[in-house]
């Protein structure tokens, strides 16, 4: 029998934390009283740290779009 893993996202505060290959989520917050929400999920092509932007392959387009860190927030999620 196989056991399942829990991975629990981890907020990423500074690019220079991220690898290619980590799968991420960005989220964008819309308010106080309600949760982040998921805008894009994929995993890490490239960063840019001096601009704060990481590109990722979005999972649910298949296109590589690219993040910008200074409007949402970006979360380890495996």
């Amino acid at each position: 029998m196989l056991k399942e893993v829990h991975s629990h996202p981890t907020r990423i505060r500074a690019i220079a934390q991220l690898h290619r290959g980590d799968e991420i989520e960005a989220r964008l917050s819309v308010g106080p009283a309600y949760d982040d929400v998921v805008i894009r999920k994929g995993r890490v092509q490239e960063t840019a740290p001096g601009i704060g932007v990481v590109w990722i392959m979005d999972h649910a387009s298949g296109m590589r779009k690219a993040i910008n860190t200074d409007e949402c927030s970006v979360w380890r999620v495996a």
